[in-house]
């Protein structure tokens, strides 16, 4: 027993000497060391007491997301957790959780150290709506709190999740007006979206029938112009419903691409009459179309399209080209179809122009014509050498005009002229189109081809 408090004595007496030699060296004596020493001792004493003497609060922490356990259900089911119905405050499916614990652990609590999990209180087998219990736990094992809120009640909808897929049934652009007697016309408005798919909740997707695009105009317009749109969805009696946001869309174009931003395009149009007239092919440089008995079906059209598309045309519509040369002394009838650049259409819906030439009352006569009695000219050569002709007569000339007249004509009368177009460069001997007409005649011409060889050099 003695020598063990000797042994006692001994250490304390030793602790003490070092103690002394410790405290009395120079540096320990110096500010910056003591200072040091200071706030290690004041962040030790605080974390002894926050640790064992800090009080007892408790604490409200907002926005833990509650988790709903669908485990199994849409596998062995097929229907998918929808909304939750009540209680209100959960509806955005976050809850607040009470807490106690010592003040220092509460200061650093969030909401992400707890878990929220909703378990259904039955079987769910079919779509409807059921009791969940919401029950909460903390996360992070090293925080030492407890958990004040109780479990919570909440009533939630399953069903199941269809896929259905819409035809763009109208467009409309809602309150487009054109300027009053303006001469404009307002067309049909259309759409970048040609469908939309829609997928959700079997119970809403139902009571979709069809789909329109819209846009909200409101203006005056002036000429075609594109506007922000958007889908809306009409019930069976037409009426639009605003889906929930339960309903997913997706919107494709006509090409099946898929459109992120809708548009809704106006356009704007204006009408002009229009006379419908004709061209001639072969026809002799004295020719008068007027004197041709010849109908149209219709004689005028109505046009309709943009204004700049309208103001460029003509002011006639010249519906087809007719070939004088293979006409007939008989009823001659042609259908023309409507042929309109873009942007330009019908306002009365006329696909074909209907064309009769009556020859009946005309009648065909041969001829010959020689260089002796006829003229032969030269037409349509810009060049510098000298063209002569090579064929001076030709025979089984066909010529065709009104019956007392082509009676009377004589050799005299006929006219050929050798067309030397593109000819500009050629030497010697070639064979050329020859054109002819009847002198002092204009409702008379020659029916078939004709060719001439002339000499060039």
């Amino acid at each position: 027993m003695e020598k063990k408090s000797g042994r006692i004595k001994k250490f304390f007496s030793t602790a003490y000497k070092k103690m002394r030699e410790f405290i009395h060296r120079p540096w320990f004596y110096d500010k910056r060391f003591l200072v040091t020493l200071s706030v290690l001792c004041s962040v030790l004493l605080w974390a002894v007491l926050a640790t064992n003497v800090s009080p007892v609060e408790t604490k409200t922490i907002s926005g833990v997301n509650i988790t709903i356990n669908e485990e199994g259900i849409e596998e062995n089911f097929g229907v998918k957790f929808v909304e939750v119905i009540s209680p209100e405050s959960l509806k955005d499916q976050q809850f607040d959780v009470r807490v106690q614990g010592r003040k220092y652990l509460l200061s650093q609590l969030t909401a992400d150290d707890f878990t929220a999990v909703a378990s259904a209180n039955k079987s769910v087998s079919k779509p409807g709506s059921y009791d969940f219990t919401v029950s909460v736990s903390c996360n992070n094992p090293l925080l030492d709190v407890s958990i004040l809120s109780g479990s919570e009640q909440m009533y939630v909808r399953f069903d199941r999740f269809v896929t259905k897929e819409l035809t763009v049934s109208n467009v409309v652009g809602v309150g487009a007006t054109v300027p009053h007697d303006s001469g404009l016309i307002m067309g049909t408005p259309y759409s970048n979206v040609a469908k939309v798919k829609i997928y959700g909740p079997e119970t809403e997707v139902s009571r979709i029938s069809s789909v329109i695009v819209k846009a909200n105009v409101n203006k005056e317009l002036h000429d075609g112009e594109s506007f922000s749109g958007g889908e809306a969805f009409l019930n069976e009696n037409g009426e639009e419903i605003a889906p929930s946001g339960n309903i997913s869309v997706m919107r494709y174009g006509a090409d099946d691409n898929v459109i992120d931003d809708v548009s809704v395009t106006i356009p704007i149009r204006t009408s002009k009459n229009f006379k419908v007239d004709l061209s001639f092919k072969n026809a002799p440089s004295n020719f008068d179309v007027s004197k041709l008995p010849i109908s149209i079906s219709p004689g005028t059209i109505t046009l309709v399209g943009t204004p700049d598309a309208i103001n460029n045309l003509s002011d006639t519509y010249t519906a087809g080209e007719i070939d004088l040369s293979k006409l007939t002394n008989n009823v001659n009838s042609f259908n023309f179809d409507l042929s309109l650049s873009t942007g330009v259409e019908s306002s009365e819906s006329v696909e074909k122009i209907k064309v009769k030439i009556d020859l009946s009352k005309y009648s065909v006569e041969k001829f010959a014509a020689d260089s002796k009695h006829s003229e032969f000219n030269i037409v349509n050569y810009t060049g510098t050498r000298k063209v002569l002709y090579k064929t001076t007569s030709l025979d089984d000339i066909r010529i065709i005009g009104p019956a007392h007249i082509v009676s009377q004509l004589k050799a005299s009368d006929i006219i050929v002229e050798a067309d030397m177009t593109g000819k500009e460069t050629v030497t010697g001997s070639c064979t050329v189109n020859a054109a002819i007409s009847v002198k002092n005649r204009s409702n008379c011409w020659a029916i078939g081809t004709y060719e001439v060889e002339v000499v060039i050099g």
